[in-house]
């Protein structure tokens, strides 16, 4: 009777797939919708994938057991150009490096010599000397804990998520870091309690974004506030968040229109439990020189649901529910294009509007996939998918980008690109081999008296 029973489910699966099942492509082990190319996949960092960042041609790669330096020059095959293995450091994302020197900061074990050993519940900020892909060398470090690290001014000071913020000016050249403040601290002397703080960004020189509750943008240029230096940063605005961020972005060197967060939260198997979004703030007052605070959040889009794997979406997860990770598209301009990593739902593909409305354009999942960040290549439109479980998945949009048109509603239309989703994930069309399975299946049903009608009402009842 199980046997049956599965039979039947099966069959309705495949039967109601065929209506909705115009749009999306499959393979071995991965769907994507129809504007998403997939080119392959690469293995060698495979181990708690985590971090990386793009510098000019190159991509720099961090996991729980390695750093490895790609050339990118030709962003659909990116080649290895070398690798130093870990003595397991967790976790490093996010990757703050300027292309000569590579920080890697870790808060929950770190085996390195030097950084706490034995996979004690503790943490480091590394220094390793990346000019030589080939000859990568650890040239100092500092043993404190930090879950995140960012460059500033060329690396020339690093801020970590903990508060900590290190002068690492000659480290290349033999000076050793040292400690030099904490801009939690500073942040809380100016009236400004920053909560759960994960992450720091350089939006540009000298001056950075908190993902913190509140976030925050502050500087560590004299010239933009009073008495602000690398050990004692200003405030200069601050946004409410009522949920943990993850990650913040302020697209075009903080310039735009819009600012952009994501939240996390971790071991939620279905997605209908999780508390997570992806959010839209307006800086315009702020821009425009009316306003310290960021009005918002606009828009707010929970990670997408649980599904059938099928049509894009996993029964169920295992890190999570999460909107991690994420990284506008270079042609962003006050709305446009947001590639987005979901844990197991994969790379997320989000149409942002001039009002900062959201909506779903297009995605790629894969089979035993745990994505935590998305990168743009500098050209081609292709993306790295930097995956926990699978290493580095290597895809192409073929859609548009949503850039708004100037002064006017709609966006700018671009030829010969593919359509989006329209917030739908239609289930792949089936291919040769189970179109024929289905077709076997169903003679083989209909011969015990069954019909499709049947099929779906004992699918109803099992579930």
């Amino acid at each position: 009777m199980r046997a049956i029973h599965a039979a039947i489910v099966a069959a309705t699966l495949l039967l109601t797939a065929v209506p909705s099942a115009s749009a999306d492509k499959s393979g071995a082990d991965w769907v994507s919708s129809d504007n998403v190319e997939y080119l392959g996949s690469l293995k060698e960092d495979v181990g708690l994938t985590t971090g990386a960042r793009v510098i000019g041609d190159r991509l720099f790669v961090t996991s729980a057991k390695n750093i490895s330096i790609y050339d990118i020059s030709t962003p659909e095959t990116p080649q290895r150009l070398g690798s130093m293995a870990l003595n397991l450091s967790w976790e490093n994302e996010e990757v703050p490096t300027n292309g000569e020197v590579l920080a890697f900061a870790s808060d929950f074990f770190n085996a390195m010599p030097g950084c706490g050993a034995e996979l004690a519940v503790t943490g480091c900020v590394q220094f390793f000397d990346v000019r030589d892909p080939a000859n990568i060398q650890e040239v100092a470090h500092i043993p404190i804990a930090n879950h995140t690290a960012e460059c500033s001014l060329d690396c020339q000071y690093i801020y970590g998520s903990e508060g900590t913020i290190i002068d690492a000016r000659g480290v290349l050249d033999g000076t050793a870091p040292t400690v030099i403040g904490d801009w939690i601290a500073e942040l809380e002397a100016q009236g400004v309690d920053s909560n759960s703080c994960h992450h720091i960004r350089e939006l540009r020189p000298g001056v950075l974004l908190t993902a913190c509750q509140p976030f925050s943008v502050i500087t560590i240029n004299p010239e933009d506030a009073p008495g602000a230096t690398p050990a004692t940063p200003k405030v200069l605005y601050t946004g409410e968040a009522e949920k943990f961020v993850h990650s913040a972005r302020w697209p075009r060197r903080g310039s735009d229109d819009l600012l952009l967060t994501g939240g996390e939260l971790n071991f939620t198997g279905r997605c209908e439990m999780a508390d997570s979004e992806f959010s839209t703030y307006s800086a315009q007052a702020v821009n425009e020189g009316q306003s310290t605070t960021f009005e918002g959040p606009l828009f707010q889009k929970p990670p997408a649901p649980n599904g059938t794997y099928t049509d894009g979406r996993p029964p169920a997860n295992h890190l999570g529910c999460s909107v991690h990770w994420f990284q506008e598209h270079p042609t962003f301009k006050n709305g446009g294009l947001v590639a987005l990593s979901e844990y197991e739902n994969g790379v997320r593909f989000l149409q942002i509007g001039r009002n900062g409305s959201i909506e779903e354009q297009g995605f790629f999942a894969a089979l035993g996939s745990s994505s935590s960040s998305p990168k743009w290549a500098p050209s081609g439109d292709v993306v790295y998918s930097i995956d926990y479980d699978r290493g580095i998945d290597i895809i192409r949009w073929t859609g548009e980008h949503y850039v708004p048109k100037k002064g006017k509603k709609g966006v700018k239309k671009e030829s010969g690109r593919t359509a989006g989703t329209e917030g739908t994930t239609p289930t792949p069309r089936l291919n040769r081999r189970q179109a024929a399975k289905l077709n076997t299946l169903g003679a083989q049903l209909r011969t015990q008296g069954w019909s499709p009608g049947l099929c779906r009402l004992a699918a109803q009842r099992g579930s």
